[in-house]
């Protein structure tokens, strides 16, 4: 009997494994593999499906939930995590490294991913598989209406003499959109990725990509500019310069990526591989600046007809009149040529020159079958050199670099200079002025994973500590802070980061698992919140502490011929958070800046998902989420005047307690039906839901000193403290392909339709507004809250793309 269950285990094994890949029939490289001696079984294999930890809610809901702001679980996108064989990468490259055939693989929450410590938020792991794709060369156009109108992908790979391998990929993208005036794309993203293999268990590979791209954005504004104008996609950010649109906001981007990845066999049962990672370029984003004159941006509340409250504007902005609901850039040129030389609008750029090093090296042993240890050490450098640089003076011949705010100040007026070493610089388009800094982040750490499975058992202790240096150096000595109040290096605050998560789980069967994780961690704020007024002060807050995050899970897990469903409970909470804004405060009369400390959020809820194949061509998946995302803690603010850090506010209590996380709807629903047809015919369509939706909370308005002193009526202070709950967003999407296949080869065309309804009222996410509006009848002074800024989703939009593989 144990002979034939041995014999029956060989026979299964291969066929379950050729089971994964139902789609590829043709194999034109089963001739040439060797034959492999017959490994010996474990029966742990029996449970390894059902424990992998496969987000099953984020594979059914990504892109197919409402457009709107979407924070899984409420939590910040700084707690998911990007890792690139052990280096954490930006966004901006995923496009690449999945052309270039990087596979990707999400773990949601605290699920176990090999060889990291992880975080809240999930991992999203990328790593180049050994072997060679069936179908090495892509080809692609697609069309859409939304942020470009025309795009295109191009990928190759292959295999050379001398165990070398190379793939190369490119993605184009360009064109206006369609929806949205003055957002367009122009952008070009090539990735080039070499690996040689060498000796006994050496391998090199070289990882290049360069994503140049200018994108034109959209603004946010307030509720009675999108109802004046009748447009919900109202962007107040562009406007007619000589007939043709302009926009104000525009990102430049050119930040290249260079990766060395180095590894080898140390022994039998240990591995090593090591990352030197390097991510070098410059950031730019444009905005209108002014000087001793109104403002040119057209939905600022000074322009809108409840504040100038004349027929007038109201009646412009009902017609649409460009001079009012726009920038106008022809007559901010004419005030600059009417003014004798200096400007007085001009276009800047807030520049973000990066330079990132990282280093990782871990060390993989396999005690036996059934352990495996992960240990290693990383070192990162994160360097960011920020300024101001002149683009564009709209007709004028220069600026003077002097603090503009402080002209007609009684106290500062002879303190004006951004520079002190070189007094009343004259600046041209090209130049650099107003403030030049630079924020540096040095860590190391070490890390430590076990990972053990039995037969039904698994178990998984993962721990990181490592140590931060934060520091600030200004190249401009401020003339309001001389001397080291703003030039030369800060002092260094340090942290100590760490982080300690334990995983178990048992398998019922080889369908039904059981686990159980939690984690405790602390990681450091970012830079930028450490410091009470990066631009030109290296005065840092008082008692900075890292962020501390304790999480708790429990998942279950069915897999089956018809059914895969997974359902998690998760509690997640995050004290001693800091922010740092910079603002205008309207009941001192000063430009202050904030910091707000001891921030506590907590997050719990359920999480459920399900994939079900009703028949051979008909598959059903079912998503849902229901939670409560809020703020536990009541912050403590600080508010400094900006030009002499005098106390404005000093420990203010926030009462914060209660208030909903913004952008994280607590409801979501997602139900999806899928048709592959004979032919290579397939549809799909989708109905998504998204509930108890809120604006973000801002901590200033509900002080004391704002929501006390200001609200001095019910309506009033309910106005400070009371927080907007956005309309629940609903969206029904559809999507139709045909595939055409040859002998090694397949073209694709599909169409994706999104948001059929149609919906225009649908707010992508909305926040709070820092500023305090006057109010005077007679001779009485009221305050009340600014209007909250909102962005509404796109309509009606679609994808057609058109794909080679061969």
């Amino acid at each position: 009997m144990l002979k034939r269950c041995c014999a029956l285990l060989c026979f299964l094994l291969p066929c379950a494994a050729a089971a994964q890949y139902p789609g590829d029939e043709y194999y034109p490289y089963a001739e040439r593999e060797e034959r492999r001696e017959l490994l010996t079984t474990d029966s742990a294999v029996f449970y390894r499906a059902v424990q992998s930890p496969s987000d099953l809610y984020g594979l059914h809901t990504d892109f197919n939930l409402p457009q709107v702001a979407l924070r899984r679980r409420g939590l910040d996108y700084r707690l998911e995590r990007t890792s690139l064989t052990g280096v954490e990468v930006s966004y901006r490259y995923l496009a690449a490294l999945r052309l270039l055939g990087a596979e990707e693989q999400r773990y949601a929450g605290l699920a176990a991913a090999p060889g990291e410590p992880g975080t809240a938020g999930g991992i999203r792991t990328f790593r180049f598989p050994d072997g060679e794709p069936l179908q090495p060369f892509l080809a692609s156009v697609r069309f859409t209406d939304r942020n470009y109108l025309v795009g295109a992908k191009v990928a190759a790979a292959s295999s050379f003499g001398n165990g070398w391998r190379i793939s190369a990929a490119l993605d184009v993208r360009t064109g206006r959109d369609m929806h949205v005036e003055g957002v367009f794309t122009n952008a070009v993203t090539a990735g080039l990725h070499l690996a040689k293999r060498f000796g006994e268990g050496h391998e090199l590979s070289v990882l290049c990509i360069v994503p140049p791209s200018v994108r034109g954005t959209r603004l946010s504004s307030s509720e009675e500019a999108f109802t004046l104008t009748g447009d919900r996609l109202y962007n107040p950010a562009w406007g007619w310069q000589d007939g043709k649109v302009r926009n104000s906001r525009v990102r430049r981007e050119t930040v290249p990526l260079a990766l060395f990845t180095y590894g080898v066999s140390l022994s039998a049962s240990t591995s090593l591989a090591a990352v030197l990672a390097a991510e070098a370029g410059v950031a730019k984003y444009s905005m209108l600046d002014w000087y001793d004159a109104r403002t040119p941006m057209p939905d600022n509340y000074r322009c809108l007809p409840s504040y100038t409250g004349d027929r007038e504007t109201e009646l412009a902005w009902l017609a649409n009149d460009p001079r009012y609901t726009q920038v106008d850039w022809d007559e901010l040129i004419r005030q600059n040529r009417m003014a004798g030389g200096h400007a007085v609008y001009a276009l800047e750029d807030r520049a973000e020159r990066l330079c990132n090093l990282a280093f990782d090296a871990l060390f993989t042993t396999e005690t036996d079958a059934r352990l495996t240890l992960r240990y290693g050490v990383f070192v990162r450098r994160e360097h960011t050199r920020s300024y101001k640089q002149m683009r564009d003076l709209l007709g004028a011949e220069y600026v003077t670099d002097i603090d503009r705010f402080l002209v007609d100040d009684d106290t500062y007026s002879n303190k004006l200079q951004n520079d002190l070493r070189h007094p009343g610089r004259t600046i041209r388009e090209g130049d650099r002025f107003g403030y030049d800094y630079a924020l540096t982040l040095r860590g190391a750490g070490f890390r430590l994973q076990a990972d053990y499975r039995s037969d039904r058992f698994r178990a998984d202790l993962s721990a990181m500590l490592g140590s931060d240096a934060v520091s600030r150096r200004g190249y401009y000595e401020k003339q309001l802070f001389p001397g080291a109040q703003s030039y030369g290096r800060s002092r260094v605050v340090r942290f100590t980061p760490y982080t300690l998560k334990a995983l178990a789980g048992w398998a019922f069967s080889p369908r039904h698992y059981l686990e159980i994780a939690a984690m405790a961690a602390a990681r450091t704020p970012a830079a930028e919140d450490l410091f009470y007024q990066p631009l030109y002060n290296n005065r840092t807050v008082d008692n900075p502490a890292p962020e501390r995050i304790y999480a708790a899970e429990l998942n279950y897990r069915l897999t089956g011929p018809v059914v895969d469903f997974q359902a998690t409970l998760f509690a997640v909470t995050t004290l001693d958070g800091s922010e740092m804004r910079r603002y205008y405060d309207d009941m001192a009369s000063v430009y202050c800046d904030m910091a707000v400390t001891g921030v506590g959020r907590m997050s719990y809820g359920v999480e459920a998902a399900a994939g079900i194949r009703l028949s051979y061509r008909w598959q059903l998946s079912l998503a849902a989420s229901a939670g409560r995302y809020k703020y536990v803690r009541d912050p403590r603010i600080t508010a400094l005047s900006d030009v002499d850090n005098s106390a404005v506010d000093m420990r203010a209590v926030s009462r914060m307690r209660g208030c909903e996380v913004g952008g994280a709807p607590q409801l979501t629903a997602l139900a999806g039906i899928a048709y592959f047809g004979p032919k290579g015919w397939g549809c799909r369509a989708s109905a998504g839901y998204a509930g108890r939706r809120y604006v973000e909370p801002m901590p200033l308005r509900r002080t004391d000193r704002i929501a006390g002193q200001g609200g001095i009526t019910r309506e009033f202070f309910d106005a400070f403290t009371r927080q907007e709950r956005l309309a629940d967003a609903i969206t029904l999407d559809a999507s139709l392909f045909k595939s055409f296949y040859f002998e090694r080869s397949r073209l694709t065309a599909s169409l994706m339709l999104r948001n059929l309804t149609g919906n225009a009222d649908t707010v992508y996410g909305g926040y709070e507004s820092l500023r305090v509006r006057r109010i005077r009848p007679g001779d009485d002074t009221l305050y009340a809250p600014h209007a909250s800024r909102y962005t509404y989703a796109w309509p009606r939009s679609f994808y057609l793309t058109i794909s080679y593989r061969f």
